[in-house]
C-alpha cells in the first residue's frame, strides 16, 4: 500500500511537469505566428498555431491526470484504513497515503494554476502586453487579431492572414530592380549554382571535420591577422612544406611564439599561417611544419575551383550565379519582397552575334537550363517554391532570348503552373540587363535577364586585334508571374546545356 501511495505521488508530479512543458511549448510557438517568424510560410504558421492548441489540450489533460493521481492516493488511504487495527503496517500505510494525498493536491493545484493564469497579466493583478502564460499564447490563436468580432483567429485563419500579406508583397515586387545582398541579408531564399562547376569553400577542400573555430581576431584579404575576440576557422598544416604555404622563411627548429602569425597561401587560398603552439610549440623539421601550425582563410565563405593550370591548387570561382529573394516586414507582417541575381563573372563583353562572317554568317540557337527559387501564394497558402527554367537564345544580328519556367514545387503552387518568358531582345554590343514580359494564366508579369561568361580570349593570334568575345556560359535574372489561382516572384539562373 505504501507503494500505491508512492506511485500516486509519482503520477501527480509527472502530471504537473506535463503541464509545465505544455506552457513552455505554447509560449515557444506563440512567438512564431507572424510572417516574419515563419519567413512567409503560412503552413508553418498554421502548424505553430495548432501546436499551441495541442499544448492547451495537454495542459488540461495534465490537470485530469493529477486528479486521477489524487484519487489513487485517496484509494490508497481507504485501503490502508481497512487493515486490521493490530496490523503492523497499518499506521505507516495510512501516513504514506496521507502524504500522497497532500502531495497530489499540491501538484494538481500547480497544474491547474498553469491553466488559470490570467491572460496578459504579469502577476495576476497588473495588466501587461507580454505573452507570458498559456492563456496568453492560446489567445493569440483563438481571441487576438480577430478577423471579425464573431470570427476568432483559429489556425487556418492565421495562415490565411499571412498568405494575404505575402500576396501583397508579391504584387509589389519589382524584378527590374536588383536587390543588394548584404552581410545581414537573410539567406533562407538565396541559392547558387556553384556546385555545377565543382566549387567548394576552403573548409570543404581541407575537410570540414578537420576545421576548428578559434577566437583569434580578424584576417584581411592579404592574410594579415589583427588580434581580437572574433572567431576564425583554422585547420592544421602539420606535414606541409613551410615554403609552400608562406613566403616567410621558417627555419628548422622550434618557434615558440604562440599566436605568432604570418600571411600565407594554402593551395592558392589567401589567409594567415598561425602558430597555435601547444606542448611542443611550433616546429619546422626538414622544412616540414609541425603540429602547432595552422592556417585560417581570409574569406572562409569564398568559393574555389581547381586551377586547371596548376595541379593541386585552387582559384576563386567566378563562373556561377547567385540568385534568390527575401521578404521585408513591417511590425512582423510581410510588406515587400526583394529579388536578387548576380555573378562576379564577366558580363561586359559577350558574343551574341552570328557564327561565321560575310556570306557564311548564320544564326545560332543555344539552349540553357537551370532553376528558380522564390515566394508564391496560392489560395490561402504561401511559401517558398523552386522551379525549372529553360531558355532558348538566338545568337544573330538581332539576338533574342525566350523560355519558360515550369515544374513548380512547394506548398503554395499549382500543379499546372507554367510561365512563358516572352522573347526579349539582347544587347549584342556590351553588358545587358533586359526586361521582358511573362505569361502565366493571369495578368502579365515581368522578367529580366543578364548573360555572363568567360572574359574575351585571343583566338586569332593577332596581337593587333582585340581579344574575341565568348558565348555566354549562362543567364540569370528575376521574374514575377500571375496565375488564375495565385502569383509568384523569384529569381533564377541557367547554364548552357552540353
Amino acid at each position: 500500500m505504501k507503494a500505491d501511495a508512492a506511485d500516486a505521488i509519482t503520477a501527480a508530479v509527472a502530471a504537473r511537469m506535463a503541464g509545465v512543458q505544455a506552457e513552455k511549448d505554447a509560449l515557444k510557438y506563440a512567438g512564431m505566428l507572424t510572417a516574419e517568424s515563419v519567413k512567409g510560410d503560412s503552413a508553418m504558421a498554421v502548424m505553430n498555431a495548432q501546436m499551441i492548441l495541442d499544448a492547451e489540450m495537454a495542459a488540461n489533460q495534465a490537470v485530469m491526470d493529477a486528479d486521477d493521481a489524487l484519487d489513487a492516493a485517496m484509494m490508497a488511504k481507504t485501503a490502508a484504513e481497512g487493515l486490521p487495527e493490530d496490523d503492523a503496517e497499518r499506521a505507516g500505510a495510512i501516513a504514506a497515503a496521507e502524504r500522497a494525498i497532500e502531495e497530489a493536491m499540491t501538484e494538481k493545484d500547480a497544474a491547474q494554476a498553469i491553466l488559470d493564469k490570467n491572460p496578459l497579466q504579469a502577476d495576476g493583478t497588473t495588466p501587461t502586453t507580454e505573452v507570458d502564460s498559456l492563456r496568453d499564447a492560446v489567445a493569440q490563436v483563438k481571441d487576438a487579431n480577430k478577423l471579425a468580432d464573431d470570427y476568432p483567429m483559429m489556425p487556418s485563419a492565421i495562415g490565411k492572414r499571412i498568405a494575404g500579406e505575402v500576396m501583397t508583397a508579391i504584387a509589389a515586387a519589382t524584378p527590374g530592380t536588383n536587390g543588394t545582398l548584404a552581410a545581414d541579408t537573410p539567406r533562407d531564399g538565396i541559392m547558387n549554382d556553384a556546385a555545377d562547376i565543382g566549387a567548394m569553400t576552403w573548409a570543404m577542400i581541407v575537410g570540414e571535420d578537420d576545421v576548428m573555430m578559434k577566437r583569434l581576431g580578424t584576417i584581411d584579404n592579404t592574410g594579415a591577422l589583427t588580434a581580437g575576440n572574433a572567431e576564425v576557422s583554422v585547420a592544421s598544416l602539420e606535414g606541409m612544406t613551410a615554403s609552400a604555404v608562406t613566403s616567410t622563411t621558417l627555419t628548422d627548429g622550434t618557434i615558440d611564439a604562440d599566436g605568432g602569425t604570418t600571411p600565407g597561401n594554402y593551395k592558392g587560398i589567401v589567409g594567415a599561417v598561425i602558430c597555435l603552439g601547444g606542448t611542443d610549440g611550433c616546429k619546422v623539421t626538414d622544412g616540414k611544419l609541425g603540429a602547432g601550425w595552422y592556417f585560417s582563410p581570409a574569406s572562409p565563405m569564398e568559393l574555389y575551383v581547381a586551377n586547371p593550370d596548376m595541379a593541386g591548387m585552387y582559384m576563386v570561382a567566378t563562373m556561377y550565379a547567385t540568385y534568390g529573394y527575401w521578404l521585408t516586414y513591417t511590425d512582423g507582417a510581410a510588406s515587400g519582397v526583394t529579388l536578387y541575381s548576380n555573378t562576379t563573372a564577366n558580363k561586359a563583353n559577350l558574343n551574341l552575334g552570328q557564327a561565321g562572317t560575310g556570306d557564311d554568317a548564320t544564326d545560332v540557337t543555344a539552349r540553357y537550363s537551370g532553376s528558380a527559387v522564390g515566394i508564391s501564394k496560392r489560395g490561402d497558402n504561401s511559401g517558398q517554391f523552386t522551379a525549372d527554367v529553360n531558355l532558348i537564345a538566338k545568337f544573330a544580328l538581332a539576338p533574342t532570348l525566350r523560355g519558360s519556367i515550369s515544374n513548380f514545387q512547394g506548398g503554395a503552387v499549382g500543379s499546372n503552373w507554367s510561365v512563358i518568358l516572352n522573347e526579349t531582345a539582347l544587347n549584342a554590343s556590351a553588358s545587358f540587363d533586359t526586361n521582358g514580359t511573362t505569361a502565366g494564366s493571369g495578368t502579365p508579369g515581368v522578367w529580366t535577364t543578364q548573360g555572363y561568361g568567360p572574359t574575351p580570349v585571343d583566338h586569332d593570334g593577332d596581337s593587333t586585334t582585340d581579344p574575341q568575345n565568348q558565348r555566354p556560359t549562362g543567364f540569370h535574372g528575376r521574374f514575377s508571374a500571375n496565375f488564375g489561382d495565385g502569383a509568384a516572384a523569384g529569381a533564377y539562373t541557367t547554364r548552357a546545356d552540353d
